[in-house]
Formats: C-alpha cells, sequence, structure tokens
C-alpha cells in the first residue's frame, strides 16, 4: 500500500476489507456515524478524558475518508482534493470562513 494519505492511510487501509459494503451505504449512513462519534467525543469530554476524546475525531476523520470511499474517490484523489482545498479554500481565508459559520449559523 502506498503512503499517500499519510498518517491516515493506515485507517484507509484498515477499512479496504468492507470497501464493497462501504460503497453501498446512504449519506445517511455517514452523517449518523458522525453524529455518534460527535456523542462519544461530548462524553468523553464530560469527564475529562482528553485521549479518549482525541481518538473519537480520529474516528470522524475515518468516516470522512470512508464516504469518500463511498463516492469513489481513491486516496490520491483525496490527497489532491485536500492539498486543493486547503490552498484554494482555506488558506489566507480562515478569519472569512469563521465568520461566515458565525454570520450564518450563529456559531
Amino acid at each position: 500500500m502506498t503512503e499517500t494519505l499519510g498518517p491516515f492511510q493506515r485507517i484507509w487501509d484498515a477499512w479496504i476489507e468492507v470497501e464493497e459494503e462501504i460503497s453501498q451505504k446512504p449519506l445517511s449512513h455517514f452523517e449518523r456515524a458522525t453524529q455518534i462519534q460527535f456523542e462519544e467525543l461530548k462524553e468523553h469530554l464530560a469527564h475529562g478524558n482528553r485521549e479518549a476524546a482525541a481518538r473519537e475525531l480520529i474516528d470522524v476523520v475515518s468516516i470522512a475518508l470512508n464516504n469518500l470511499r463511498n463516492l469513489g474517490f481513491t486516496p490520491e484523489e483525496i490527497a489532491d482534493l485536500a492539498k486543493s482545498r486547503a490552498d484554494h479554500r482555506m488558506k489566507g481565508q480562515a478569519k472569512d470562513i469563521l465568520e461566515k459559520y458565525r454570520k450564518n449559523y450563529g456559531i
């Protein structure tokens, strides 16, 4: 296996064995799985368990990768998308992005 996704490549590879099943999941599966991880994250934070909370966030990354897999993207395409998104949407625009969330969503 390549290391296209850096430290996240191992997460990608861990899910290869169920790739066919993942490809058949509806978007709602990934949405709910993410909600569950945030519920678990909140519980860990409430108990002061920072390390367990961090593991839940890694699970969120795993869900995102599997959703990208579900959409038919390869690790190479995901790496390119991530670089492009960072360079063309986030770099130099972080304040504007936060302001958008504050203004449009009240957070």
